[in-house]
């Protein structure tokens, strides 16, 4: 077998005599005479490019078997999928709804679709009357009250601070005198209010970071 100086110079002897015109030419030209090393006989394999920003988000999505689409594009560097976008793509960002409390609550009980209803209040608001419209089976009509509900001045003041009417709390059973609402009463509905707008300054806060 001839040592490498030796396949070396016959290498370049081959090259000077034929004086092939390109490099396809002079690899099938030391080829065809055997004297083409092993490793450029080898087709070089075609490297795979990842979408993914990293091997857990690949592991993760397998593991979640979430199908990304073709023309997604992630948050990472270089438009590569994070594990982030991984979980929206998995957990899609609730929609959120612009209806009142009330009307929400309304629906719920009665097993309707929020989306589905025509808001009549501000700017589309769905306010609880609107719900109540498409609730048209005796049983469920029985079920409204027609009674004004008593409202105490602080319960009055709390329901302007929020902007509420007295469609969204009349679904809550007043605690004070004679089933007057009092501010407490409201806590409940306070608290989803505020954890709402909590949940839409994280989203705020995550587009801007984006």
């Amino acid at each position: 077998m001839a040592t490498s100086a030796q396949n070396l110079s016959m290498i370049i002897d081959e090259l000077l005599v034929a004086k092939p015109g390109d490099r396809a030419a002079a690899l099938k030209l030391l080829a065809d005479k055997g004297l083409l090393p092993k490793k450029l006989l080898e087709t070089p394999k075609e490297k795979k490019v990842s979408r993914f920003a990293s091997k857990a988000a690949e592991d993760f999505a397998e593991a979640k078997g979430i199908t990304v689409p073709d023309d997604f594009k992630g948050t990472a560097a270089n438009d590569k999928i994070s594990v982030k976008d991984l979980t929206t793509l998995a957990e899609p960002p609730k929609k959120k709804v612009n209806a009142s409390p009330g009307a929400q609550q309304f629906a719920r009980d009665n097993g309707i679709d929020i989306a589905e209803v025509t808001g009549t209040g501000e700017n589309g608001k769905v306010l609880l009357k609107d719900v109540k419209d498409l609730v048209t089976a005796p049983a469920a009509a029985a079920d409204v009250s027609d009674d004004k509900t008593k409202i105490s001045p602080s319960a009055a003041k709390l329901m302007k601070q929020h902007g509420w009417d007295e469609d969204d709390v009349s679904h809550i059973p007043g605690s004070g005198k004679n089933g007057t609402l009092l501010a407490k009463d409201l806590a409940e509905m306070v608290k989803e209010k505020l954890e709402e707008e909590e949940e839409g300054s994280e989203t705020d806060a995550e587009s801007d970071e984006d």
